[in-house]
């Protein structure tokens, strides 16, 4: 039997187990298929703790992205057909989970494994994409010139932040803890980088800016660090918090900032979007085009096997990549 990840109750990556599961009986919309490749996202770890949005029915398989090959279709599959290659959109629906050797995936949540990308390269981007697509094109409309705060930007999240932006043609001002990674940044279309450490974040942001302030905040750090950067909005600023890589679910912000210029804060989660089919037809069809014309390419940091997913898991977790954490399967 295929082997799959699984964790039996709220813990920790060291709790995933490896098991022989049956492959199941697909019901009218899903999609089996050998899994190639999958790639990591941090909400796994908060997944697998039970604080993140969804939760698990145990024993639970983890993971969102994964490319892989088609192997049997439910009656009603039009889209897809044995040996089609494919590659996953992350969803919210525990009984989905894709980390393993094969997977099922609902039709809708699927898409084409682009030409001329490898099996790693599939499934390393429609996460980060997709959760950049709907907040500057279809919330905050980013237009070129359009001056955009991107937090934590070496994570895999930031880095699709910074190829949507600029694919947008906004300006970007990334941060980072320290300096490290500013060339690293930059490489991926940064064109400033505040290193965070210490300093006054809002305050920098202006200085970059020449006082005009940002437009909009992609922040996956939240917290405290809201208020770090608050002082740098400009008017009618819309911040989307997207994660809390910072560890503190609890905004600590003035509000004089935010009142001052009309500034709003929108808690922010993909699946509230894809289930409005208008907006999750376009995400789809805008990022299959960016992928054909490269103007959004996979940034792979680390690829571990499969018999090493718990290392990757560790390295997720350390917070040290630049780029995304891949398991090779059957590749």
């Amino acid at each position: 039997m295929p082997v799959v990840l699984q964790i039996d109750a709220p813990g920790t990556y060291t709790d995933l187990k490896f098991r022989d599961v049956p492959c199941p009986q697909l019901k009218n919309n899903e999609v089996l298929y050998t899994v190639a490749a999958f790639g990591l996202n941090y909400g796994e770890l908060l997944y697998m703790a039970n604080t993140y949005y969804n939760t698990p029915s145990y024993p639970a398989r983890t993971g969102q992205e994964a490319a892989g090959i088609v192997r049997a279709v439910g009656p009603d599959v039009i889209k897809y057909k044995i040996g089609d290659r494919v590659t996953s959109i992350v969803q919210e629906f525990p009984d989905y989970c894709v980390n393993g050797e094969f997977a099922v995936t609902p039709e809708d949540y699927l898409m084409p494994w682009p030409d001329g990308y490898t099996a790693q390269e599939a499934c390393s981007v429609w996460s980060s994409a997709i959760t950049a697509y709907y907040a500057f094109v279809e919330l905050a409309d980013v237009q070129p010139g359009d001056n955009v705060l991107i937090t934590a930007a070496s994570s895999t999240s930031g880095i699709g932040a910074i190829q949507m932006a600029k694919a947008l043609g906004a300006r970007v001002i990334a941060t980072s803890r320290t300096l490290e990674k500013e060339a690293f940044l930059r490489a991926q279309g940064a064109d400033d980088v505040i290193a965070s450490n210490g300093i006054d974040v809002g305050a920098e942001i202006m200085r970059t800016t020449a006082d005009q302030g940002v437009r909009v905040v992609f922040d996956t750090i939240a917290g405290p660090f809201v208020g770090r950067y608050a002082g740098g909005v400009g008017g009618d600023a819309k911040i989307f918090l997207v994660g809390a890589l910072g560890g503190e679910l609890d905004i600590v912000c003035s509000i004089l900032p935010l009142v001052r210029t009309g500034a709003s804060i929108t808690g922010y989660s993909i699946y509230n979007y894809h289930r409005r089919p208008d907006m999750f037809g376009r995400a789809k069809n805008f990022i299959q085009a960016a992928l054909e014309t490269k103007k959004i390419i996979p940034v792979i940091d680390r690829v571990f096997e499969f018999r090493q997913s718990l290392e990757a898991y560790a390295y997720l977790k350390a917070g040290v990549q630049r780029g995304k954490i891949v398991v090779a399967v059957n590749s």
